[in-house]
């Protein structure tokens, strides 16, 4: 559990500085709003583990973040696109997760959460 918080503490950072990433294209007009929706997609995938429920509803992205994102999109590398991509579709790849699931719910996060390890810090990238 306590790797999950760091992973989740880490990852809130990435979305919450510059960083963005799109779906399957190399469309940067996409990049923030697939970013946003994949995180806000997991407070409902996390609703069935209330053990980490309450920290994922506090991931959710507005406008604001998404206006800021694509403001600072120019800040990041092609590689940093492609990082954030891969997270962004292996976060839309991860499941429901149920209280009964959740220690192999948090290892497919921290998978998520270590495709984005290596992103530029003027992307937003994270220690």
């Amino acid at each position: 559990m306590k790797k999950l918080l760091i992973s989740l503490v880490a990852t809130s950072s990435l979305v919450f500085g510059v960083g963005c990433g799109d779906d399957d294209n190399n469309n940067d007009e996409d990049l923030c709003q697939a970013t946003a929706n994949a995180y806000n997609s997991l407070a409902d995938k996390a609703e069935g583990c209330p053990e980490i429920a309450d920290f994922f509803s506090l991931l959710e992205l507005g406008e604001e973040e998404i206006n800021a994102c694509r403001e600072s999109l120019d800040s990041c590398t092609d590689s940093d696109k492609s990082k954030i991509r891969a997270m962004v579709n292996c976060l839309n790849g991860v499941p429901r997760c149920q209280s009964s699931n959740l220690e192999a719910w948090a290892a497919e996060f921290e998978e998520c959460a270590a495709a984005s390890e290596g992103i530029s810090d003027a992307c937003g990238g994270v220690e």
